[in-house]
């Protein structure tokens, strides 16, 4: 499973406050202990509403983060700017974070995807809104993984993210989210499909459990990356039994060397 570590973000207190007074101690433990924890890509965003201020936050960030790791970056912006400040910084293949079919998003963000070799979370948000069913999200499947194909990336390159929403809004979401994971992996194998599965328990307590639930059923269903805390304790683990139970994992030699 490509996992992509999701404490690097502007949305948290600590991350927040850190970029705020440049502390790189905090950047870099953070970083470090996603590493450690089994994280193969760190997602950085450094969002600020004062003008030309998350730019400069990306490319401080990076500078830092680079400097004290070596994981691949997954560069998160709706900001255009400073995704491609993010992509041309970064290291090795960053990934993009994300694009969607919203008609001033994909303007922006399309012409990036043709010019940096780069990974791409495909979100599958059109301007008619958030997806509700699995017809609505294999449409959306469709007609972006054919615009990101066309830009020059290869199918394998493209990560769709079927939008996780909230059980506790609709009880509904969780099987159908899943089975819309289920049909994209049928439709297009070689695509790899995942994202910010947290939001699958919004609202609820104890949160962990629920998405240790969602990840369990939806790997077996075709998810192979996700934006997660690899930190959170017992779901790295958890992540590479789901994988061996459902045959993802030859001879369950993942399992068994990282339980060594």
């Amino acid at each position: 499973m490509i996992i992509i570590g999701e404490k690097i973000n502007a949305t948290r207190k600590t991350i927040a406050a850190a970029l705020e007074a440049r502390d790189e101690s905090v950047i870099i433990q953070t970083a470090r202990e996603q590493v450690a924890a089994g994280a193969n890509y760190l997602d950085v965003n450094g969002g600020d509403p004062r003008e030309g201020r998350e730019v400069q936050n990306m490319e401080w960030l990076i500078e830092v983060i680079q400097a004290n790791v070596e994981a691949p970056l997954a560069i998160d912006s709706a900001n255009p700017d400073a995704i491609r400040t993010g992509l041309g910084k970064a290291k090795g293949k960053p990934m993009l974070n994300s694009i969607s079919l919203e008609s001033e998003r994909l303007a922006n963000m399309l012409p990036l995807v043709g010019q940096f070799d780069c990974m791409v979370v495909a979100l599958l948000m059109s301007d008619e809104g958030t997806p509700c069913g699995v017809d609505d999200r294999l449409r959306n499947a469709e007609t972006l993984i054919g615009r990101l194909v066309q830009a020059g990336r290869k199918i394998d390159e493209i990560i769709v993210d079927p939008c996780f929403m909230a059980v506790s809004t609709d009880p509904s979401n969780g099987r159908t989210v899943i089975d819309a994971i289920a049909a994209i992996h049928k439709q297009w194998p070689e695509v790899h499909i995942g994202g910010g599965c947290s939001n699958i328990s919004f609202g609820l307590p104890k949160r962990k459990f629920v998405n240790f639930a969602l990840l369990c059923q939806a790997i077996y269903h075709g998810m192979d990356a996700g934006l997660i805390d690899p930190c959170i304790p017992d779901i790295v683990p958890m992540i590479l039994a789901a994988e061996a139970v459902a045959g993802k994992d030859d001879f369950c030699m993942n399992y068994v060397m990282a339980m060594r």
